[in-house]
């Protein structure tokens, strides 16, 4: 079975009797729930590491509190699968990007320059709507971020190539790579199109695990291409990021350590597994750095995936549904049938 087994118990109060719950459903052999869920040790884990992980005590406490809700019931074990489903498809929905997502690359930047009073938050909008806005503050965070990926450290191929045609003496200060424009919360969480009908769950998911202090409207359509929801990556970093195998941990003021689900992605990233440690800033004052409290809930996010086995069976599934073609006549292909809806946020019964 993918993920860790849950550690004892270390808590005192609802958190310790909902913690028990999740111990109890890791436990059992099997169940006849009416959602369409993981198995109970799955859903056991997932629940667990989310009271484990959480960012906030507020957040923990939230999730304890829903999960003793749900054991309290009658039909405790299908609300339970429920809830733990909601969290599946949408907490990790929030922070876990779609493979066919293709964000601005770095050919599209400029070489630097000093960005005008508009460029760094003028109020009007560009012309062109979303995709020239999503342009506009991709260039905005090149510059921020001195040109260079977060992660590495690498220089902005297309910023190099713009300063060699100028100056073939041009001496990049470190290695040269592509950049990309990388989201902390990913954009199809907060689509305004009527069809994707988890937007609201998904925020509702994100507001009870202790994303509070966002105000309304500061991450609604165009407000998730805000600089501090975006950082400068390589493709692999952002590969990384997106698919939740690499997250930063807080470990000082805009100070972080670079953590992944298996070392072997550090090499070819360039980074000491034995210092893994980057410090985010800034080029100008009026170029916000990412938010730590979105960067704490997705490595939240990144971590529950990883130590609960979930992160291993979306993908597992992801795959299925990219290679499956048809639909077998058996029905053998329901389950990826169901978690393709899932993921796309339609037919989805929350829990009761």
């Amino acid at each position: 079975m993918p993920g860790k087994p849950l550690p004892p118990n270390p808590y005192s109060g609802i958190e310790k009797v909902a913690y028990n719950t999740c111990l109890y459903l890791e436990s059992l052999p099997g169940w006849n729930v009416e959602t369409p869920a993981e198995t109970p040790q799955l859903c056991g884990r997932l629940l667990g590491y989310m009271i484990l992980e959480a960012p906030t005590p507020e957040g923990r406490r939230n999730v304890a509190t829903e999960i003793q809700a749900c054991a309290s019931a009658s039909d405790a074990l299908d609300r339970l699968a429920s809830l733990a489903q909601f969290y599946e498809v949408h907490f990790l929905r929030s922070f876990k990007a779609a493979k066919d997502r293709t964000p601005p690359a770095s050919t599209r930047a400029s070489p630097p320059f000093n960005m005008t009073t508009y460029e760094k938050g003028g109020s009007s909008e560009p012309q062109g709507g979303e995709e020239a806005l999503l342009l506009l503050q991709s260039h905005k965070c090149l510059v921020r971020d001195d040109y260079r990926c977060v992660i590495t450290g690498r220089y902005d191929y297309a910023t190099f190539d713009s300063m060699i045609e100028d100056d073939e003496t041009f001496v990049p200060p470190s290695r040269v790579d592509a950049t990309e424009l990388a989201h902390i919360v990913i954009e199809s969480t907060n689509d305004d199109d009527p069809k994707h009908s988890c937007a609201v769950p998904a925020w509702t998911a994100l507001e009870r695990f202790g994303m509070a202090n966002i105000e309304d409207g500061q991450m609604n359509g165009e407000g998730m291409h805000r600089l501090q929801n975006v950082m400068t990556m390589c493709p692999l970093g952002r590969c990384c990021f997106d698919a939740l195998k690499l997250w930063l941990e807080e470990i000082g003021a805009n100070r972080y350590r670079i953590c992944v689900t298996h070392k072997g992605y550090l090499l070819p990233l360039g980074i000491d597994p034995d210092d893994p440690v980057i410090e985010l800033t800034t080029t100008d004052a009026d170029l916000p750095l990412p938010d730590p409290d979105l960067l704490r809930l997705h490595a939240t996010c990144a971590k529950v995936a990883h130590l609960s086995g979930v992160g291993e069976i979306i993908d597992a599934l992801l795959r299925d549904i990219e290679d499956l073609k048809t639909l077998a006549n058996d029905g053998s292909s329901a389950d990826v049938l169901t978690a393709a809806l899932l993921h796309s946020g339609r037919n989805f019964r929350p829990f009761r």
